[in-house]
């Protein structure tokens, strides 16, 4: 028999592997169903916005399904409309926040500001990926005793620490040199253009990006390699010495407990969750957005100060491991759908 039975809704969710759009959610369902719960999806595979055609058609399905405990939507209200609309009023809704959705969408007009409210007040339940997000979901009258924060977290006996010589043999990478890994879409809301800048001003240093996207134009010290497997990106994280995320916006980023996950600190922007997990010189260094002159100080003072980066690397895996595992916030989830599933 399983645990409960949670009807999923995903507006983003990979179509094959190695496909990055809602890689997160994926990961969260296989943690789920290896704990023994029973996982029905509606989930849009498409990039396309013909997607949802087919999509809201098993939305619709699944909403009405009667052998679900709880329902539970990602992404608001994009995926939220159907189950809060015209899903059972018996069955628990959920909704889980992931970023801009709490951060910018609600707030774009009168008309979506009216929609988000209108789904936080039909469910039972809100969930977002960090502490931060939930402060301007409260102005749309969010109850602070009904929301939690529980990102996805990382597989931490997944993505671990390794000999960095050998990483760096495998991908030809010199020794001798100071390596910063991007690893992330290649978007100018991700900071790639300000790395950029820091790579021409620092020729001596090596950039490294890891993501899907067009690759701009770059000085020579800049190389992109395109969409990684995660056996593959742990071997980047490996070969680094610092990860680079200089982002305009975000929630706790997955490339951050990744890279704290295998030993090496980072460097990003003081927004969204992010002061949540990077600890200002413990275990890495906040810097303002679109501040090129602050990002490149933090990155010449990674290189000049080897020692401390060593250490804050130490740091940066105790972190993730007590805060980030993803077995331990799969659990948290689990302990709020079984405090949400009526007898």
């Amino acid at each position: 028999m399983p645990e409960y039975t949670l009807g999923l809704f995903a507006n983003m969710y990979p179509a094959f592997e190695g496909d990055y759009r809602g890689i997160f959610i994926h990961q969260m369902v296989k943690d789920l169903e290896f704990q023994g719960v029973m996982v029905k999806k509606a989930v849009k595979t498409l990039s396309s916005p013909l997607g949802y055609v087919p999509f809201y058609y098993e939305s619709l399905r699944l909403a009405r399904a009667r052998d679900l405990d709880l329902m539970q939507a990602e992404y608001i209200p994009h995926s939220s409309i159907v189950p809060a609309l015209l899903g059972r009023r018996d069955i628990p809704l959920v909704l889980k926040f992931h970023g801009d959705d709490a951060r910018i969408f609600p707030f774009k007009n009168p008309v979506y500001l009216h929609i988000t409210r209108a789904m936080i007040r039909r469910a039972v339940y809100v969930i977002t990926a960090s502490e931060e997000m939930q402060k301007p979901l409260r102005t749309l009258g969010l109850d602070p005793d009904r929301c939690a924060a529980v990102h996805t977290g990382v597989d931490t006996s997944f993505f671990t620490p390794g000999p960095r010589e050998d990483a760096r043999g495998i991908l030809g990478l010199p020794l001798e040199k100071t390596v910063f890994l991007f690893v992330g879409r290649l978007h100018s809301w991700k900071g790639i253009f300000e790395i950029i800048q820091v790579a021409r001003s620092c020729p001596d240093l090596i950039f490294i990006f890891v993501g899907p996207g067009p690759v701009p134009d770059h000085p020579s010290n800049c190389t992109f390699t395109g969409q990684k497997s995660p056996l593959d990106l742990r071997i980047w994280l490996n070969a680094a010495d610092c990860l680079l995320l200089p982002t305009y916006t975000e929630a706790v980023p997955a490339a951050v407990m990744e890279a704290f996950a295998c030993g090496i600190p980072a460097i990003t922007t003081d927004v969204g969750g992010c002061p949540e997990i990077v600890e200002d010189g413990k275990n890495g260094l906040l810097v303002p957005v679109r501040d090129v002159i602050a990002l490149q100080t933090a990155v010449e003072w990674m290189h000049n100060n080897p020692g401390d980066c060593l250490r804050m690397g130490v740091n940066a895996r105790i972190a993730v491991c007590q805060r980030y595992d993803h077995g331990i916030l799969t659990e948290k989830l689990i302990g709020i759908h079984r405090s949400l599933i009526r007898p």
